[in-house]
């Protein structure tokens, strides 16, 4: 009796898919990084830009000026929205990248218990076979010498 073939496959394809798993959730948690980055980025022009806002303000600008201003202002948190809804977005898909990576795990570990299980069950086989083999053989030299 040999160990069955199927489980090895099995076993195979449940680490194929967890790899698969692994870098979907790298991929995710690389893009809410990069997003992270991006916020931080906009946060930071936007209060730089709202400062040189406020220090224009006390020079006299014209109304283009003031409503250029403005409008860029506007821009910019639109943006910042934008951001923090792909964002949201991004996070969402890292936790779910997370939930199939966990499934993932638990399908290969199960997989490795079955083939470990059937590994198992064909050496106590082989040794009973193996024992019955032995006890044969001294019932035969026992008979043999009587």
């Amino acid at each position: 009796m040999k160990p069955r073939s199927c489980w090895s496959v099995l076993t195979k394809k449940a680490k194929d898919e967890e790899e698969v798993a692994q870098t979907a959730s790298a991929r995710a948690r690389n893009k809410v990084l990069e997003l992270q980055q991006s916020r931080q980025r906009m946060n930071d022009l936007l209060e730089d830009y709202k400062q040189r806002a406020l220090a224009a303000q006390s020079q006299l600008q014209t109304m283009a000026q003031a409503t250029n201003s403005r409008q860029f202002l506007l821009q910019l948190q639109s943006l910042v929205d934008k951001v923090d809804a792909d964002l949201k977005v991004a996070l969402r898909e890292l936790e779910q990248a997370k939930a199939v990576l966990l499934q993932a795990t638990h399908q290969r570990m199960k997989m490795e218990t079955m083939q470990e299980k059937d590994l198992q069950a064909v050496q106590k086989w082989e040794r009973q076979r193996d024992q019955k083999d032995m006890d044969t053989l001294g019932l035969t030299l026992y008979n043999l010498k009587a």
